[in-house]
C-alpha cells in the first residue's frame, strides 16, 4: 500500500509533493512508536531498522574495509562511536583475535550487547558518554556510523551563533583524527548525503525540500520497497511500518520547529569532505553504500601517512 502511494506521490512535480505527503499522512495512522536511539533489543524498532537493505549495505561496506585493514595488524585497538545493537560486529570476528575495543556511547544497552560479541582475547573498554565528552585513546581504527549528524552545527562558532555551547562536527572529527595519528590508523565515517544543518531556519522552503529528499524520496521509498516483499515476516512488517511513519515520514515535521530543537543535522558529501580536509584527514575513498544513494562511507587516515 505505502509502496504504491509513494510511487504516485513521487511522480508529482516536486513543488507539490510536500502537500501531497501531508494529505497522504492523514490517511495512514499508526500507533505510538518507541523513541529513536533508546531501545536496541531483539524486538526493538532499531533492530528492525538494521535489517533494511540500506543499513545492511553500511555494515557490509564497513566489514570489508575492516577485514582488509586489521589483517595486517596484531593487538589492534578499535574505537566505535555509537554502538547501536552491535549489528556491525555480528559474525565479524574469527574468535582468535587479540586487541582492545573501546565503545563510546551514552546509552548503557549497546555496551552490554557489544561486550558479548567480542572474542575472549579482546579487552572491552566501556565509555558511557557522548562523543563530545569522551576521552579517546590511541586507535588503529575508528568507526563512527550515523552519529555525528546528531551534533548540531558545523563547528563551535556556528553553534554559538545559535545559542549553543560545546563542540560541533569539526571539533569532534578533529579528535577522531588525533586518535588515529600515533598508530597511523584508519577512520570510517558513515553519514547521509543531504544538507539540513543549523543554517537552514524553520519553515525555510529549502529545509522542507532537503527533509523531503532525505526522509521521503530516499528513506521512505527504501522502507516501502522492503514492505512490498511478499514473504516478509509479520513482526518485521509491523516494525517497518512504524519506522516508516515515525522515523522517516514524520521527520518532515522538523522543518517547522526551532533549529536547535531538531534531532538530526545532516551535511551533504561535499561538506563532509571539506570538513575532513580541514581537520587533517586524507580521504582514501568515499562511496554510496546503498541503492538509494542515501548514505556515504568515508574512509580516511591522518594526513602524512
Amino acid at each position: 500500500m505505502w509502496h504504491d502511494d509513494l510511487n504516485r506521490l513521487l511522480v508529482l512535480p516536486r513543488a507539490q509533493q510536500y502537500a501531497a505527503l501531508q494529505a497522504l499522512r492523514a490517511q495512514h495512522t499508526a500507533p505510538q512508536a518507541e523513541e529513536w536511539n533508546v531501545i536496541f533489543g531483539p524486538a526493538s524498532l532499531y533492530e528492525a531498522l538494521t535489517h533494511l537493505p540500506a543499513f545492511q549495505g553500511i555494515y557490509q561496506a564497513n566489514r570489508a574495509v575492516l577485514r582488509h585493514w586489521l589483517e595486517a595488524r596484531r593487538a589492534w585497538h578499535i574505537i566505535e562511536v555509537g554502538g547501536g545493537n552491535g549489528a556491525l560486529w555480528r559474525g565479524f570476528f574469527r574468535g582468535d583475535e587479540q586487541g582492545q575495543f573501546t565503545l563510546i556511547d551514552p546509552t548503557p544497552e549497546p555496551h552490554t550487547v557489544i561486550s558479548t560479541l567480542l572474542p575472549v582475547g579482546v579487552t572491552f573498554h566501556s565509555v558511557k558518554a557522548p562523543i563530545q565528552e569522551a576521552d579517546l585513546p590511541e586507535a588503529d581504527v575508528v568507526v563512527c556510523s550515523l552519529v555525528l549528524h546528531h551534533i548540531a552545527g558545523v563547528d563551535a562558532q556556528e553553534r554559538l551563533r545559535h545559542g549553543l555551547t560545546g563542540p560541533g562536527k569539526r571539533e569532534v572529527l578533529a579528535r577522531l583524527v588525533t586518535a588515529l595519528q600515533a598508530r597511523q590508523g584508519l577512520g570510517i565515517l558513515n553519514e547521509a548525503d543531504v544538507y539540513h544543518d543549523l543554517s537552514l531556519p524553520p519553515g525555510d522552503p529549502l529545509l522542507v525540500e532537503r527533509l523531503m529528499d532525505s526522509y521521503v524520496r530516499r528513506g521512505a521509498t527504501m522502507v516501502a520497497a522492503g514492505l512490498a516483499q511478499p514473504d516478509l515476516e509479520e513482526s518485521m512488517r509491523q516494525r517497518w511500518e512504524l519506522i516508516l511513519h515515525h522515523w522517516f515520514i514524520s521527520q518532515i515535521d522538523k522543518a517547522q520547529v526551532s533549529a536547535t530543537a531538531r534531532d538530526v543535522y545532516e551535511l551533504d558529501a561535499p561538506r563532509w569532505l571539506q570538513l575532513l580536509s580541514h581537520v587533517g584527514a586524507r580521504v582514501q575513498s568515499h562511496r554510496y553504500t546503498d541503492d538509494w544513494h542515501a548514505v556515504v562511507q568515508y574512509v580516511f587516515s591522518p594526513t602524512g601517512e
